[in-house]
């Protein structure tokens, strides 16, 4: 019997059970950390690119449908959006407290407070300026990148469907196209 509460428990704090019941309470130190840390980050920047994105998407569609709407009819537009993403940012289980959720579930309250202070240092600072250009930029790599690659992978996979004698047609050369599942 003895033998088998050990395996059990070992089974138990070697899976992600251990992490759920021996995890740290988000205690409003540590809360108030990680709004600091989002802040410092930028992490809470993503309200003003929603809010520019949304502006742009609904005075578009305005313009489209009312042209001869008045110049007045943007402004508001842009304030109801700044202030509903604000708003909506911070109620209660809003984007902040969600987001609050995610850093309390990867990093303990001592991390959250490392990192506080590496942001604090010069380093830190470049890294919070740099890091949105090299990411864009990265990105802007990684799918120049996957174009020369695509074509390379799309060749070793027809050759080895073929040495397999596994046919697949894309649609439209050979099989119809997929259709949705039905609706209940």
């Amino acid at each position: 019997m003895k033998k088998i509460l050990a395996v059990t428990a070992f089974a138990l704090l070697s899976s992600g059970f251990s992490q759920a019941v021996l995890a740290e309470d988000l205690t409003a130190d540590k809360a108030n950390d990680i709004h600091k840390l989002m802040e410092t980050t930028g992490a809470l920047r993503i309200g003003q690119a929603m809010t520019q994105a949304i502006t742009g998407q609904i005075s578009q569609n305005l313009k489209q449908r009312k042209p001869e709407v008045p110049q007045e009819a943007y402004t508001i537009v842009a304030d109801e959006v700044k202030k509903t993403i604000s708003e909506e940012m911070t109620a209660k289980g809003g984007y902040v407290e969600q987001l609050t959720g995610v850093f309390h579930k990867y990093l303990t309250h001592e991390e959250v407070k490392g990192l506080l202070a590496f942001y604090a240092t010069p380093l830190g600072k470049k890294a919070v300026t740099t890091m949105p250009m090299m990411a864009q930029e990265g990105m802007a790599i990684g799918q120049k990148w996957l174009q020369g690659v695509a074509p390379k992978l799309d060749a070793r996979l027809k050759a080895r469907f073929a040495e397999k004698n596994i046919k697949v047609d894309p649609p439209g050369q050979g099989q119809p196209a997929p259709q949705p599942a039905p609706k209940k």
